[in-house]
């Protein structure tokens, strides 16, 4: 249809349809949103964040108490295991040092056991040995059978763990491994605190802080010589011949 000056109504039409948005200056993505803070995205509104200043904010006094209480708390719980290991170290220097005393008290009580029969044998090398010495002295045979009756006698000792304390003639006394049991005088310097004659031999275990049974010996002890005082030096060494009187008789 045409109108007065012979332009298509349809068209007319068309153009007055779109007219309005072609002309319009505002697009609907960037419209403001009628609420204050949001933004307009197509037909979606998305809330504004905030400024970073106004999240951040100052640290609350409640937050650092907290963390005093943590921490306060940690080093609670550190002091208690150190604690709990100094007592735990201490148990175990106890019981260590019961376990020694129960071996000590063990082995105690062995030896108690073992004295006599300690003693016998260390009787029986005695007699062994002075045997021995004094067939040596006369030139008899025997000085060999007795020899080596003392060293089994030893041998038999050391299957339980028991030695001989080493003692001598002319050896240095000792009172750890030593009994003296008899002084014997001598005017010779070197042979003072030495031993003259062992009576029994010591047998001790072997490591023991303290000997089990002592040797018997005889020790030499440094005597000087007496002056000859000078009466009895002229008693013995007379001026006048027997059977001469005083002069003037």
């Amino acid at each position: 249809m045409d109108d007065a000056f012979g332009v298509p109504v349809a068209e007319l039409e068309g153009e007055g349809e779109f007219g309005d948005q072609s002309g319009s200056t505002e697009h609907p993505a960037t419209s403001e949103s009628a609420h204050p803070g949001e933004v307009s995205i197509g037909t979606s509104s998305v809330e504004a964040l905030p400024h970073s200043a106004e999240t951040s904010g100052p640290e609350l006094p409640g937050d650092r108490d907290a963390l005093d209480g943590v921490e306060a708390a940690l080093a609670s719980i550190e002091a208690q295991i150190l604690g709990f290991h100094a007592r735990a170290e201490n148990y175990e220097q106890i019981v260590r040092q019961m376990q020694n005393r129960i071996e000590q008290l063990q082995g105690d009580q062995v030896q108690a056991l073992l004295k006599p029969v300690i003693q016998r044998f260390a009787g029986l090398h005695a007699q062994a040995t002075e045997s021995s010495e004094r067939a040596r002295e006369r030139g008899e045979s025997a000085e060999k059978d007795f020899s080596f009756f003392a060293v089994a006698i030893e041998e038999a000792l050391g299957l339980v763990d028991i030695e001989s304390v080493g003692a001598a003639p002319d050896v240095v006394f000792d009172s750890r491994k030593h009994h003296a049991s008899r002084i014997v005088p001598t005017a010779d310097l070197d042979r003072d605190q030495r031993v003259q004659r062992v009576l029994r031999q010591g047998f001790t275990y072997v490591g023991a802080p303290r000997v089990f049974l002592p040797a018997q010996v005889s020790v030499y002890r440094y005597e000087p010589p007496q002056p000859v005082a000078a009466d009895e030096a002229s008693e013995n060494n007379p001026t006048s011949k027997p059977g001469e009187g005083d002069p003037g008789e």
